[in-house]
């Protein structure tokens, strides 16, 4: 019986361990190596800009980087008739700086939050502010990133929108002017460790 007891304790733990490590190689199957960043680490970045300004004023003082520029007409719904727009695609790549670089949202997060200029802060339409509206999924070409906070600044004439994902930063950007047309969509591609 004394046997019995000894073995048993010990067969105990080990099952425990076992349990445990193969719970551990799961979660890790999971999850991603290459979060948090690490200083020196690249994020890369794919820019797409469609605005009516390129067609009239090609005198464009960026020029794009392993980027083209076209020219196409598309509807436009305040306008009520075809117009012509350049589209310019380019990739850029961001060094991370330290730890905290591109992380500008320093405090905590949650739906609802409000921030910015005072002026804005009391609207109860969230116009002329930045404010937290949701936390969704985000798919992009570098992949899915869950929980993202979605930042919105809103103004008459037009509205930014942010994916912040906690621990990487920026993973999808939007601008969209509600009168010319000028929307530009830029994406996270790819994270390159150092």
């Amino acid at each position: 019986m004394a046997i019995v007891k000894l073995v048993k304790v010990p067969l105990v733990i080990l099952v425990v361990l076992a349990v445990t490590f193969i719970f551990c190689i799961n979660i890790s199957a999971f999850s991603t190596s290459q979060f948090p960043l690490d200083k020196g680490d690249m994020l890369v970045y794919h820019e797409e800009l469609v605005d009516q300004g390129l067609v009239y004023d090609f005198e464009v003082k960026h020029k794009p980087i392993r980027g083209y520029i076209g020219f196409y007409e598309i509807y436009d719904k305040y306008a009520k008739a075809k117009v012509k727009v350049g589209k310019r695609n380019t990739t850029h790549k961001e060094k991370v700086l330290s730890k905290e670089n591109g992380l500008r949202y320093g405090f905590p997060l949650k739906v609802g939050l409000k921030w910015g200029e005072e002026a804005g802060l009391p609207r109860n339409d969230n116009m002329y502010c930045w404010y937290v509206e949701k936390i969704e999924n985000v798919a992009v070409p570098a992949g899915t990133f869950k929980d993202c906070f979605k930042i919105v600044y809103d103004t008459c004439p037009d509205t930014t929108a942010e994916w912040y994902y906690p621990g990487v930063g920026i993973v999808k950007y939007e601008y969209r002017h509600h009168g010319t047309i000028t929307n530009e969509t830029r994406e996270l591609v790819e994270i390159i460790k150092k």
